[in-house]
């Protein structure tokens, strides 16, 4: 992971002092990826950190890997460069043309743009479905919904891996700290909530919290039940 945010982060520095950000670049995280204070540029990038560990130590050296919500790519790079075939989901994929430019992505990522209900997937086929910091847009019945249709997406055995924001006061009060993109104005949940509905489901284990004495962040691992 060391050397594809090295990539990342200074080609989103570059990017961003260009050009600025807006509500898209600002949902796709590039501010928070490219933040100076390093707390955030720590938690941030310790979630991806933390997923593609996990993934890289499955028993199959070849996965194959949704990537919902796949923002910047950086994500479905990281898969793609250590073997993983990544489809790499979003409802608008600027932020992956714009850092295309310069960043070679792997040919083994198919790059979808629009809604996973509208993209003709082939069920039983992944072995993982990646959702980070994207299930907190929806409700509680979007959230059913997407999950239920993970489901149908996932081989035997496969699993959804979820993190998100608590949304309680250190992490409300971490955002005001962080500046003016990071609002969260557009978020219709937490992770304790998602964590809770993801369950009815799924057998749910937790993967890790990201600084641990001050949660902020949770990341856990959604078991497709036989």
């Amino acid at each position: 992971m060391k050397a594809t945010k090295k990539l990342f982060k200074t080609e989103i520095v570059k990017r961003l002092k260009a050009q600025g950000t807006d509500e898209v670049l600002s949902e796709a995280a590039l501010p928070a990826y490219a933040h100076k204070n390093p707390v955030i540029d720590h938690i941030f990038w310790k979630r991806l950190k933390v997923v593609a560990n996990y993934v890289h130590k499955k028993n199959k050296k070849s996965l194959k890997v949704l990537d919902f919500g796949c923002g910047t790519g950086v994500m479905s790079y990281e898969l793609a460069t250590n073997s993983h075939e990544v489809v790499g989901l979003d409802l608008d994929l600027r932020p992956v043309h714009l850092l295309k430019e310069n960043i070679n992505y792997p040919d083994s990522i198919n790059f979808m743009e629009g809604d996973l209900f509208d993209k003709n997937l082939e069920e039983n086929t992944f072995d993982v479905v990646i959702a980070l910091d994207v299930l907190e847009h929806m409700n509680d019945d979007q959230l059913r919904k997407y999950m239920g249709k993970f489901r149908t997406l996932l081989k035997n055995g496969g699993e959804v891996i979820i993190s998100g924001p608590t949304e309680n006061f250190l992490y409300k009060l971490g955002r005001k700290l962080a500046g003016q993109d990071f609002t969260g104005d557009y978020h219709d949940s937490e992770i304790q909530s998602i964590r809770k509905i993801v369950s009815e489901t799924y057998e749910v284990k937790s993967l890790a919290k990201i600084l641990p004495i001050l949660p902020l962040f949770d990341v856990f691992v959604a078991h497709k039940k036989a």
